[in-house]
């Protein structure tokens, strides 16, 4: 019989006595050899300096480290990972954390190895997590504001931290596509572009459109729903780690969820940050079968992990000189960060350079192009969304866009095996 996810809370939090230990950890079934021979593994690893490097995981397999010294922290932790389905690698020795620091997808620690490992002076990252028994919450969030950890009271906290490990052991992550554009300069139409593409594909399936250009004015705005209620970016200022469904906290037009940037003086930390999109996307990725990013021009390492998750990053061009040099330019930061990148030609009245003509210029293939449309600016001044007509062509570019995505995900998933 396999334990439930409630059912482990609910054990944890009735009590701490051996017996009750004894029949949580029998209950797991199959769970119950893998506490077991962590446990051996834990005072193996004393007698033998090695004990970390022999693990059997494979160079390249999700890892997730947890070094814990309290017996009853430890059988709380391992049992989450069982019940997930994620096998971690325990160390003894809080400085055998060290050779994994950069490397794990997780790590997760005691109070004493969180204090040990502010002695070895070791760089902050992400995805650190600190659990305590609830009575030492208070010392742990002031070792945790040091170590930029996240703290996990337990038993409390049980279910939170089974999605933090479900996600970082890859269990939790979604399996959402999601396409970003970025603007090769202004006022080329990448939101323009980028709404459309969430309105074309909210016919079919959920679908987000996030704003990730702080200085855009708002998304909402384009799509009229600047009194629509729900979260903006400011909401989740805070968004570290595992974040829920969001769907029903966000305005929603048309059937697509929309977080956008808010207006007026900033909050103070409200800047957008790595952590706090990557949080985001994940999310999305898991509740919604689209997620179109409208990018920032200004490129910073905030905007990694956003690249890196997408399966086609389009950059939209204008069709003079000006355009393709500028888009070049953007074309060259991208590349390294993305490993599937299209064009898409914004064509003036005036129909300076073919389509193909700047393509070859910016080095991108060309996936379409788009004519200046009075009708779209007079629509954004309504509060009409972009593509909302099906028989616009910007709806038909955007059908063709999206229909390339899947053969983007089929190379992907190629390369993934052949690798």
């Amino acid at each position: 019989m396999h334990l439930t996810l409630v059912e482990l809370v609910l054990t944890m939090s009735t009590g701490c006595s051996e017996s009750r230990s004894n029949s949580l950890i029998h209950s797991l079934g199959v769970a119950r050899s893998v506490i077991h021979r962590f446990r051996l593994d834990r005072h193996e690893s004393t007698r033998h300096q090695h004990t970390a490097d022999m693990n059997p995981r494979k160079l390249g397999q999700t890892t997730i480290v947890v070094a814990i010294a309290g017996s009853e922290l430890l059988d709380q932790v391992l049992s989450i990972t069982a019940v997930v389905g994620v096998e971690p690698l325990v160390l003894s020795d809080a400085t055998l954390v060290r050779r994994h620091w950069s490397s794990a997808a997780m790590v997760v620690l005691g109070l004493p190895e969180a204090t040990r490992i502010l002695a070895l002076g070791l760089p902050r990252r992400a995805e650190v997590y600190l659990v305590s028994e609830e009575r030492d919450t208070a010392q742990a969030q002031q070792v945790s504001m040091r170590l930029g950890a996240a703290v996990v009271p337990l038993p409390a906290s049980a279910s939170w931290l089974s999605d933090a490990i479900a996600e970082a052991g890859g269990t939790g992550r979604g399996t959402g596509r999601l396409i970003c554009v970025a603007g090769g300069s202004g006022g080329v139409g990448a939101s323009t572009l980028a709404a459309g593409l969430a309105f074309v594909a909210a016919r079919t399936q959920p679908t987000m459109l996030i704003d990730a250009d702080p200085r855009s004015g708002g998304l909402d705005l384009l799509l009229g729903a600047e009194r629509t209620p729900g979260w903006r970016w400011p909401r989740l200022a805070n968004a570290r780690g595992h974040l829920g469904d969001l769907t029903g906290q966000l305005p929603s037009i048309d059937g697509v969820d929309v977080l956008s940037t808010a207006r007026g003086e900033p909050p103070p930390g409200s800047q957008l940050h790595a952590e706090q999109l990557k949080a985001v996307l994940l999310s999305a990725m898991r509740s919604h079968e689209m997620t179109v990013v409208d990018l920032s021009r200004a490129l910073g390492l905030h905007l990694g992990e956003t690249l890196r998750q997408a399966e086609l990053v389009l950059l939209v061009v204008r069709d003079d000189v000006r355009g393709v040099a500028a888009g070049r330019e953007v074309a060259r930061e991208l590349e390294g960060e993305c490993d599937h990148l299209g064009l898409v030609v914004r064509q003036g009245r005036s129909r300076l350079l073919e389509p193909k003509l700047v393509a070859t210029g910016v080095g991108l293939p060309l996936l379409g192009s788009v004519e200046d449309d009075p009708s779209l600016v007079l629509a954004a001044e309504r509060g009409d969304p972009p593509a909302r007509s099906g028989r616009s062509s910007l709806a038909r570019l955007c059908r063709q866009v999206i229909g390339t995505v899947p053969e983007m995900r089929t190379v992907n998933e190629k390369v993934a095996v052949s690798a």
